[in-house]
C-alpha cells in the first residue's frame, strides 16, 4: 500500500499569458504612434516645443529661464540635419522611448518582469507620455535623465567603477536639464543608504565619484550663471508667494487635482481591468512569477515619496505655488508602486491590460483627432497651442513684410509664441527676439538695422516705429460664420537701405 505525498500546489502561467517584453513592445509602439498622430493633426506645435526652437538658434551655457541641455541637443540637431518643424518631435519621442526602456529595466529588478511590463503599460498611459509625447522641454529631457541614472547606479553599487562615472554623467545631464533634478538625485542617495548599497567603503568612494563627474558636468553651466546675474535661479524663485495657510493647502490640492486629471486615462484602465477580472474570477493565477525585491519599498522611499514630501514641504512651509509640470518627473515611478498594491489584491493579467490601455488609448487617439479637426478650438478660452493656423499665419506675416520692404526679413517681435511660429514655419532662419535678457544674442542695433516683423496678440500696445497694421483672424471670419481671437502684424522698417 503506497502512500500519498501531498504535492506543493505550483501556479502556472496561463497559456494565454501575454509575454511582458511583448506588452513594452506594444507600449513603445503607442509612443511612436502617438507622435505620429500629432503629427498628423496638428498645425502648430505647443509653446514649450516653440520655447526651445526660439532658444536654439543660438548654442549657449545657459537661458534666461533654465539649464541648456535641452536646447543644445535641438540646436546642435537643427545645425547638423537642418531645421526642420518635426524635430521636437523626434527628441521628444526618443527621450521618451528612452526612458520607457530604462523604466522597465529598474521594475525588473525591483518586480520582475510582469509587474514591470504592467507599470510600463500604466507608465505610457499617463497623458504626459501620450497626448504630450510631442512636448519636447525641460521635463521631457530629465525623466530619462533621471531614470538613465537611477538604472546607472543600480549597476554601478555591484562594483564596476565605470557605472559609477556613467551615474555622474547622467546626473550631470539631469542637472543640466532642470534644477529640479536635486530632488530626484537626493531621494536616490537615499535610496542606496536605505536599500543596503551604500554599505562598502569601495561604494562610497564610487558614489564619490559620481559626484565628482556630476560637478565637473555641470561646472560650466554654474560659472555662466554667475557671470549672467543668476538669472534662472531668480526664474525659479517666482513660484515664491507671500500667501496664507489656506492658499498654500490649495496649492497643495490643485497639484494632486491636475495629476489626478493626467492619470485619468491610467486610473480608467486599473477600474475597468479590476472589474473584468474579478468578474472573470482570474483569482492569482499568474501570480507566483512576482519577483519583488525586499528592498522594494526602501526604493520607492526614495524614487517617489521623498520627491512627493519636498513638494509639500515647499507648498506649505515656503509658499511655493506647485507648477503642474513639476509632477511629470516626481511621480514618473509610481506607476512601479501602483502595481504592486495592484498584484497584491488581486492578480494582474497582462493580456487584460494591455487590451484594455489599447482600448483607452483609441479612445484618447479619437477625441485628439476630433479637437484638432475642429476650427473652434483655436478659439477656446484656455491657449490651445497646437491648433493655432502657423503655417498660414507664417506665408501671411512673411507676404506682408514682403509689400512694406524688399530688404530681407530677419527677426520677428512681439508676442514669443506667435513670432516662433512665424520663424519656425517659414524656414527657422528668422531669428525671433524676445528681450535683452532672453536672447541676448540678438544685438539692438541688428534690430534698429534690419527692422523686424512684429506679431501682437489682442490688446498689446504696438510699440513706437511699428507701421503697416493689419489684422489676422485665427479662424477666417466666413468660414463657418466663425470669428474671435485675432493677431496684428506689424512692420518696423529697416534705418538703412537694402
Amino acid at each position: 500500500m503506497t502512500s500519498s505525498i501531498p504535492l506543493p500546489s505550483v501556479s502556472l502561467p496561463s497559456p494565454r499569458a501575454l509575454p511582458p517584453r511583448h506588452a513594452v513592445l506594444i507600449s513603445a509602439a503607442i509612443v511612436v504612434l502617438w507622435a505620429l498622430w500629432a503629427a498628423a493633426f496638428n498645425t502648430a506645435q505647443f509653446g514649450d516645443n516653440i520655447e526651445q526652437f526660439n532658444w536654439a538658434q543660438s548654442l549657449e551655457l545657459g537661458y534666461h529661464k533654465h539649464p541648456p541641455l535641452p536646447s543644445l541637443v535641438l540646436g546642435l540637431v537643427i545645425k547638423l540635419f537642418g531645421p526642420s518643424v518635426y524635430w521636437a518631435y523626434v527628441l521628444a519621442t526618443l527621450c521618451l522611448l528612452g526612458t520607457l526602456w530604462l523604466t522597465w529595466l529598474i521594475g525588473t529588478e525591483l518586480l520582475g518582469e510582469r509587474l514591470a511590463a504592467a507599470a510600463v503599460v500604466l507608465w505610457g498611459l499617463n497623458q504626459s507620455f501620450s497626448q504630450r509625447v510631442q512636448l519636447y522641454n525641460h521635463n521631457t529631457v530629465l525623466v530619462l535623465c533621471i531614470a538613465a541614472t537611477v538604472w546607472f547606479a543600480m549597476r554601478a553599487t555591484r562594483g564596476n567603477w565605470l557605472w559609477w562615472v556613467a551615474t555622474g554623467l547622467a546626473a550631470g545631464a539631469a542637472m543640466l536639464s532642470k534644477y529640479q533634478a536635486l530632488v530626484p538625485l537626493g531621494g536616490l542617495v537615499l535610496a542606496l543608504v536605505l536599500a543596503g548599497r551604500l554599505k562598502r567603503p569601495a561604494q562610497w568612494a564610487g558614489l564619490a565619484l559620481a559626484l565628482a563627474v556630476m560637478l565637473a558636468v555641470f561646472a560650466p553651466h554654474a560659472v555662466w550663471v554667475a557671470r549672467n546675474d543668476y538669472t534662472t535661479l531668480r526664474y525659479a524663485s517666482d513660484a515664491i508667494e507671500a500667501a496664507p495657510l489656506w492658499m498654500r493647502l490649495r496649492f497643495v490640492i490643485g497639484f494632486a487635482a491636475n495629476q489626478i486629471r493626467l492619470a485619468f486615462p491610467a486610473l480608467l484602465a486599473i477600474g475597468i481591468c479590476w472589474a473584468w477580472m474579478r468578474h472573470a474570477r482570474r483569482g492569482r493565477a499568474v501570480a507566483s512569477d512576482a519577483a519583488v525585491a525586499p528592498d522594494f519599498g526602501r526604493w520607492m522611499v526614495g524614487l517617489v515619496w521623498t520627491a512627493l514630501t519636498v513638494l509639500v514641504v515647499m507648498a506649505l512651509a515656503s509658499g511655493v505655488s506647485l507648477r503642474n509640470h513639476w509632477g511629470v518627473q516626481a511621480l514618473q515611478f509610481l506607476p512601479l508602486w501602483i502595481v504592486l498594491v495592484w498584484d497584491r489584491r488581486i492578480a494582474i493579467d497582462l493580456r487584460t491590460l494591455v487590451c484594455v490601455a489599447l482600448a483607452v488609448q483609441a479612445l484618447s487617439l479619437t477625441l485628439y483627432a476630433v479637437e484638432h479637426h475642429d476650427p473652434r478650438a483655436v478659439l477656446s478660452s484656455r491657449r490651445i497651442d497646437t491648433a493655432y493656423p502657423a503655417r498660414r499665419l507664417a506665408r501671411t506675416a512673411v507676404a506682408h513684410w514682403a509689400t512694406a520692404t524688399k530688404c530681407p526679413l530677419r527677426f520677428v517681435e512681439g508676442s514669443v509664441f506667435d513670432a516662433g511660429l512665424v520663424s519656425l514655419y517659414s524656414g527657422g532662419q528668422i531669428q525671433v527676439f524676445d528681450s535683452d535678457r532672453a536672447t541676448p544674442w540678438v544685438r539692438t542695433e541688428d534690430l534698429q538695422r534690419d527692422g523686424g516683423l512684429f506679431v501682437l496678440d489682442e490688446g498689446d500696445a504696438v510699440p513706437a516705429g511699428v507701421t503697416n497694421l493689419i489684422v489676422f483672424d485665427l479662424v477666417p471670419s466666413n468660414r463657418l460664420g466663425l470669428t474671435g481671437k485675432t493677431l496684428t502684424l506689424g512692420v518696423r522698417l529697416p534705418a538703412q537701405p537694402c
